[in-house]
């Protein structure tokens, strides 16, 4: 599963792989790939897919905000539950 991962940096928002400190970018592809290890196995018993365009921002105090499209609202309490202890 693919995580898109954006940083406040000042007042510019920049992707992942523009992150010039390194400790930084490894930090925040830790998040992005536990949670992308989380939803991985994370599927609608309904409609049999998983939520898609992933993505989590980090704000500039480091708080994370992950958006995520789902076919319905049973697959986003899917989510929820997976990701409750992250």
């Amino acid at each position: 599963m693919d995580v898109k991962v954006t940083v406040a940096l000042g007042a510019r928002t920049v992707r992942i792989e523009d992150v010039s400190d390194a400790r930084v970018r490894t930090a925040l592809q830790g998040a992005a790939k536990q949670v992308a290890s989380k939803l991985a196995g994370v599927v609608c018993p309904t409609h049999k897919r998983g939520p898609v365009d992933v993505r989590i921002h980090f704000d500039r105090s480091g708080a994370a905000d992950l958006k995520y499209d789902s076919c319905c609202s049973v697959l986003g309490e899917m989510v929820g539950q997976a990701l409750g202890n992250v």
